[in-house]
């Protein structure tokens, strides 16, 4: 995906067709408000979300807990708008090459 990819709605529909074919649904299916435990998906199905991510976003390290500290489609989506624009995700949570960096 280019920068200018990058919108909510974008990022929302990647998310959305990674989740539901870890959780074996139709996309349209997948209610976006709903956390992914209700759906399952358990940390590997997590871990297989997070590569999509990474692969998807270009996203070399994202926090480690991103998907727990956000664990639906809609919160996860606007968290990695503000990780891919630049910024961090509301909770302030910190990429963990950056913790480790700091010594954190």
């Amino acid at each position: 995906m280019s920068s200018t990819d990058m919108t909510l709605d974008a990022v929302r529909n990647v998310l959305i067709k990674a989740v539901a074919a870890e959780a074996g649904i139709a996309p349209a299916e997948l209610a976006t408000d709903r956390p992914f435990t209700s759906y399952g998906l358990d940390s590997m199905a997590a871990l297989t979300v997070g590569m999509e991510i990474e692969d998807s976003f270009g996203l070399t390290d994202p926090p480690v807990d991103l998907l727990w500290d956000h664990p639906t489609v809609d919160s996860l989506a606007e968290a990695l708008v503000a990780l891919i624009n630049g910024g961090t995700p509301a909770d302030g949570a910190v990429p963990a090459r950056t913790a480790a960096a700091d010594g954190k």
